[in-house]
């Protein structure tokens, strides 16, 4: 008689995993391919799909929501408030600013959520998960580029983004191959979002790393390299490789091996964080191939034009940088910090082909000069200053710590990374990483010691909803 009783309880549990599961995996594609809401070509509410099923999470994961968290939300709302009101005073479009600041608190509420979805889950689950959607990135990029799929994505695109991208004479110039969107408003982010599952995969289920998985992803990888050529995949396996050492070395009690880690993460971040200058130093250098990456027109927008713009920063404005919104304020230090590839990009905005216009110009012409920031590490540090920034960063890093993030100095690397490889501060994208990687690392705490057999495996999971 008490069978149907068992199998309703059961199925409660599993229901609400399920729940969280659907509603985690659709926040991450929408985030994906930017379903915002607009009327008559404005945009109303940017990331709204992800915005709302990303409420969804945090009203049915509320209870995680500790009082050290509100605090840490409540300091940081406080926080930017402040920065905001001190830039009033010089600001020349305040009521930018302040959309700036609105989006900002979206694009944060947004991952908040992902994060709570993703966290609840166990890390068999999760890791699951991001592999569904590595192999389906993959194969539909495949088919896409190689299959004659490309005018149905387009046509599909076309009804989901109002601008996007469809330069493929550039992509046979820089890649030699036309990039897939796999319904994405642009290429790149293609090769963000697969490079962000295949840390989800690997770095989710860390125990249960072995030469199998390693030949798996090393095949995918190579795929991957292959189809979508995003350069961005480096950086994930950077990610991944830097994260199963961590974890590794995080399990032992031994205080001179939890040294070596830190010493780690901070040389990582050293090198990131000094690659520019360290590459423009060797072009100059030793010339031939440095010196054509440097000099070429991608790698300056994604890289040195964003580390000049914040070496003017530094000089100028240090504490509180030039602000969120403050595209006016920055301008004159952007035609400096960008003058190598400006020429290139109004030479191109002249042009007869409407479709060979870079976006990034038509933002330029349009006086938005934080679109020419292809760099969200940078960006963040130029809107907020020194000062802001190491507060705000701090705050986050609060609010992750109360949630139940132990790894917080391999959870801003990563977010430092995979900030190389795009543009923005008050968009849902650019917190993405950050909060994906935090939630991948939960189910680190109770990982298995060095040493125990495959029947501790069980520990390392979350626990299970229910």
């Amino acid at each position: 008689m008490d069978a149907p009783a068992r199998s309703s309880a059961t199925a409660g549990p599993l229901g609400r995993k399920h729940l969280r599961v659907i509603l985690s995996v659709v926040t991450l594609l929408s985030i994906f391919w930017s379903i915002n809401l607009s009327a008559s070509g404005s945009l109303l509410f940017p990331y709204a799909a992800a915005f709302a099923t990303s409420l969804a999470l945090i009203c049915l994961e509320l209870r995680r929501i500790s009082t050290g968290v509100v605090v840490a939300a409540g300091l940081l709302l406080t926080a930017t408030v402040a920065f905001f009101a001190l830039s009033i005073p010089y600001a020349v479009a305040p009521s930018r600013r302040l959309l700036s600041l609105a989006q900002l608190y979206v694009a944060l509420i947004t991952n908040c959520g992902l994060f709570l979805g993703l966290s609840s889950l166990d890390s068999r689950t999760v890791s699951r998960v991001f592999l569904s959607i590595a192999v389906l990135i993959l194969v539909v990029a495949t088919l896409e580029v190689h299959f004659g799929l490309r005018p149905f994505v387009d046509a599909i695109r076309s009804l989901i983004h109002q601008e996007y991208y469809r330069d493929t004479a550039r992509d046979l110039q820089l890649y030699g191959a036309v990039r897939p969107t796999v319904f994405a408003s642009e290429p790149s982010l293609v090769g963000i979002f697969w490079g962000l599952s295949l840390c989800g995969w690997l770095l989710a289920d860390t125990d249960r790393w072995g030469f199998r998985r390693l030949v798996v992803a090393a095949l995918l990888t190579a795929a991957a390299i292959f189809v979508i050529r995003s350069p961005t995949i480096f950086y994930a396996v950077a990610i991944c490789v830097i994260g199963l050492i961590v974890h590794g070395l995080r399990r032992s009690a031994n205080p001179g091996v939890r040294l070596a880690k830190s010493a780690l993460l901070f040389a990582c971040f050293v090198v990131t964080t000094t690659s520019t200058s360290l590459l423009m130093h060797a072009g100059d250098e030793f010339g031939g191939v440095i010196e054509d990456i440097v000099k070429g027109d991608s790698f300056y927008s994604r890289q040195i034009g964003p580390h000049r713009l914040a070496s003017s920063m530094a000089d100028t404005s240090p504490f509180f940088g030039f602000g969120l919104g403050g595209d006016a304020e920055m301008a004159p230090y952007v035609m400096d910090a960008f003058s190598p590839v400006i020429e290139n990009m109004i030479a191109g905005a002249n042009a007869a082909d409407v479709d060979s216009v870079p976006g990034m110009a038509i933002n330029f012409s349009e006086g938005k000069t934080s679109h020419l920031l292809t760099n969200s590490f940078w960006q963040f540090w130029i809107s907020f200053g020194i000062l802001g920034g190491a507060v705000v960063a701090a705050l986050v890093a609060l609010a992750l710590a109360n949630l139940g993030v132990s790894e917080i100095g391999f959870v801003l690397l990563g977010a430092t990374l995979m900030g190389q490889t795009m543009g923005g501060v008050v968009i849902a994208p650019a917190w993405t990483p950050l909060f994906v990687i935090a939630a991948l690392t939960i189910g680190w705490t109770n990982a298995r010691p060095a040493g125990t057999g495959k029947s501790a495996r069980s520990a390392s999971r979350r626990p299970v909803i229910g």
